[in-house]
């Protein structure tokens, strides 16, 4: 067998376990869930609606063209052993069991801190688009999301194991059972429910680990919640959800011990809050620039020129202009919506792609806009959140 042909069998391998470790996990949690428990665990669902079914099958797909990367750059790491450079495994075999079990600890959080920092990195502007976007197409996750991700994340996540076997002793076994762990935590965390238990104060039981609420804030919200294992660097650097305990409580079923002053914090939460908003409060929570789903544009919201109390929209920018018809970019999109029913209602909606006219309608709800359009039978849907708190452009 050529050098080659052992290599291809390596990476089919390879490709093999990691394929079967991804279906096995995602599927199973979304099954059981989604499925099985979803009644039972219906008072710990996140969100009330499901992501469309297209999207999680898209996911999925994207998530199996991650898998190949990860098996080549598993393959690399065989490569490197096979010349000599992985000098590590044969030094923890001489180290014993004990170390056996304190390098795999090392390894998850010393992966924690890669992925606080590598995923930070990529919400800066000059690298989101190329890394880190089309994870974040996923508002609303799903198991499927854990391993959606653009062709560079994919790598920069799988670099991680190469660089820890070139540099620290650990035995070949510690990284099964570390993929094992870092599949589970991540397909737990995009599963929309909170399964993680609380105390009596409605606190985390276990308050140095991520949650569920935890992560779907980041989807949420992106400007917060970084951490994928632990909450220490989001913590320490100050990244964590101001809302985020008092999220989980509600999740949790448990009354959230939070003073009052902090449900302030966020511009929506007491639009959110309040038994019946006026009209002038929605207005002025409306009044500002949202994202559109997927980040593909930017829409600024608020009082209508010829009647201050309709709401109106402009569309301010797009990722590609191409796309959208001449003229689209500064125009007023959103037109003539009126406050009835707990929702802005009966305005007009002018599609910048073809142009063509919807009714529609904009609610609130967890921080977030959902607006829906509708011509003859047929009604999408996107969810919008307000730019301050996704990256930027």
């Amino acid at each position: 067998m050529s050098h080659i042909e052992e290599l291809a069998s390596e990476w089919l391998r390879l490709l093999n376990g990691d394929l079967i470790r991804y279906a096995v996990f995602a599927i199973a949690t979304w099954f059981s869930l989604w499925i099985v428990l979803a009644r039972p665990l219906a008072g710990r669902k996140l969100r009330a609606e499901r992501p469309p079914v297209r999207r999680m099958i898209v996911e999925f797909l994207i998530s199996l063209r991650s898998v190949a990367i990860f098996s080549t750059v598993g393959l690399s790491l065989a490569v490197l052993d096979r010349v000599g450079l992985v000098w590590g495994p044969a030094v923890a075999e001489r180290l014993g069991p004990v170390w056996f079990w304190a390098s795999l600890g090392l390894m998850i959080v010393a992966h924690d801190a890669w992925f606080y920092w590598a995923h930070r990195l990529m919400h800066q502007p000059a690298l989101f688009r190329t890394f880190h976007r089309r994870h974040h197409r996923s508002n609303n996750p799903s198991p499927f999301t854990a391993y959606s991700f653009d062709l560079a994340e994919a790598a920069v996540q799988a670099a991680f194991v190469p660089l820890w076997m070139l540099a620290t002793p650990t035995p070949w076994g510690v990284i099964g059972l570390f993929m094992i762990h870092q599949i589970f935590r991540n397909t737990i965390g995009h599963c929309g429910y909170e399964l993680f238990p609380a105390r009596r104060d409605g606190r985390p039981l276990m308050p140095f680990l991520t949650t569920v609420t935890h992560h779907d804030l980041h989807h949420a919200q992106a400007g917060w919640n970084y951490g994928l294992y632990f909450t220490w660097w989001d913590r320490w650097m100050g990244t964590e959800h101001p809302e985020y305990l008092a999220r989980f409580a509600r999740a949790a079923g448990r009354a959230p011990s939070m003073k009052p002053a902090l449900a302030a914090i966020l511009g929506l939460s007491l639009l959110i809050t309040a038994p019946s908003p006026s009209q002038a409060q929605t207005m002025t929570a409306f009044t500002r620039d949202w994202a559109a789903e997927g980040l593909g544009g930017v829409v600024r919201l608020g009082p209508c020129a010829e009647d201050g109390s309709k709401l109106c929209g402009r569309l301010l920018w797009v990722w590609d202009e191409s796309r959208v018809k001449q003229g689209m970019v500064g125009a007023e999109i959103l037109e003539g919506f009126v406050w009835r029913g707990g929702a802005w209602r009966d305005g007009t909606m002018l599609n910048p792609v073809d142009g063509k006219t919807y009714r529609g309608s904009i609610r609130v709800g967890g921080g977030s806009a959902r607006v829906s359009g509708c011509v003859a039978r047929w009604c999408g849907k996107q969810v919008w959140r307000p730019l301050a708190s996704t990256p930027s452009p």
